[in-house]
C-alpha cells in the first residue's frame, strides 16, 4: 500500500501540478481512509464499498467537527486517487462513484470592519521580527493573499518598484496582483531587515520559509493584541474581499484578485449578487 501511496503522490505533483500543500493534504485524506478500511476488516481495496467510503467520511465529520467544505475536499482525493488506480490496477471499480459531496454551507468567516482591520495592521515596533509581522498581515489583508500564498511567495516575485506580485496559486495558476501604495513602506522596512538570501519573502529567524501555522499563529496573536479577539489569516482574506466590494470594486476583479477559477466561488466569499458592477480597486481598498 505505501508504494501506491508514492505513486499517487507523484501523480499529484508531477501530472496533476498540484502544490505541495494540496498534495499533502490528499495523500493525508487517503491515508485516513486506509486505516478507518483496515479498523473494520477491509484493508483490500477490492472490498471498499461506496457505503464503507460514506461511513467514514461521516465519522470523521462528527468526531472532527470538519466542515462540509473540508468532508468535499476528503471526497475529492479519494475520487482523485480512484481514478489513477483505474490507470494502474484496471478493472478495480470506483468506490465514490456514487458517494454525493455534503452541501456546502453559507456560513462564512466573519469580516472585520475597515477600523478593526486598519487598528490590526498598525505598526507597533521595528524589530526585524514585528516588521516581518506586520508584513504577513499585509499580504494577507493589503493583496488578499491564501496562507499557503503568503507562505510560498518569493522575494523575487514581489515588485515593489512595480506595484506588483506574482503569485503562485491553487493549481499551480499564476496570477499578478497589485500592491498597494499603502502597504509598500512597511514591505520594503522589512525586507531591508531580512535575510538577503532567502528564497522566500516571510522567512523565520534562521532565514527559512515560515509555516502556514506560524502565519497563523502570528494573525491570532496580532489580533488578540490589537482587537481582543482571535482572527484567523482567512479572515483576513475575506476581509480583503468584502472591503473591495463595499468600497465598489468589480466583482470580476475581485475573482481575479483572489485567484478564484469560478465566479460562483468569490460571490459565496463577497455574499452578493453577480449582477453588480461597481468601479475599480484604487478606488476600493482601505489600504490603496
Amino acid at each position: 500500500m505505501d508504494t501506491l501511496i508514492e505513486g499517487y503522490a507523484a501523480y499529484l505533483r508531477q501530472e496533476r501540478r498540484y502544490s505541495q500543500h494540496t498534495a499533502r493534504a490528499y495523500v493525508a485524506d487517503v491515508r485516513d481512509m486506509i486505516a478507518f478500511a483496515r479498523a473494520h476488516g477491509r484493508g483490500a481495496l477490492e472490498r471498499w464499498t461506496a457505503d464503507l467510503v460514506r461511513a467514514h467520511l461521516a465519522a470523521r465529520r462528527t468526531r472532527d467537527h470538519l466542515s462540509a467544505a473540508t468532508v468535499t475536499r476528503k471526497r475529492s482525493a479519494l475520487r482523485t486517487f480512484f481514478r489513477w488506480l483505474d490507470r494502474e490496477r484496471p478493472g478495480l471499480g470506483d468506490p465514490t462513484t456514487h458517494v454525493t459531496a455534503p452541501k456546502l454551507g453559507r456560513a462564512l468567516p466573519r469580516a472585520l470592519d475597515a477600523e478593526s482591520a486598519l487598528a490590526l495592521l498598525a505598526p507597533r515596533r521595528r524589530t526585524p521580527t514585528a516588521l516581518r509581522d506586520q508584513a504577513a498581515l499585509l499580504l494577507l489583508y493589503g493583496l488578499g493573499l491564501r496562507v499557503s500564498e503568503a507562505a510560498s511567495l518569493r522575494d523575487a516575485d514581489l515588485d515593489l518598484a512595480a506595484g506588483t506580485a506574482r503569485i503562485l496559486g491553487k493549481g499551480n495558476h499564476e496570477r499578478l496582483v497589485p500592491v498597494p501604495a499603502a502597504t509598500v513602506p512597511a514591505l520594503a522596512a522589512y525586507r531591508e531587515a531580512r535575510p538577503m538570501n532567502a528564497v522566500t519573502f516571510l522567512v523565520g529567524r534562521r532565514g527559512r520559509p515560515l509555516a502556514t501555522r506560524t502565519i497563523a499563529r502570528i494573525v491570532d496573536r496580532a489580533a488578540l493584541r490589537a482587537l481582543g479577539r482571535h482572527v484567523s489569516p482567512h479572515q483576513l482574506r475575506h476581509s480583503f474581499a468584502t472591503h473591495l466590494l463595499a468600497g465598489g470594486a468589480n466583482l470580476r476583479e475581485i475573482q481575479t484578485l483572489l485567484g478564484h477559477a469560478s465566479l460562483t466561488t468569490t460571490q459565496r466569499y463577497t455574499q452578493v449578487s453577480i449582477e453588480r458592477l461597481l468601479e475599480s480597486f484604487d478606488k476600493a481598498h482601505p489600504r490603496a
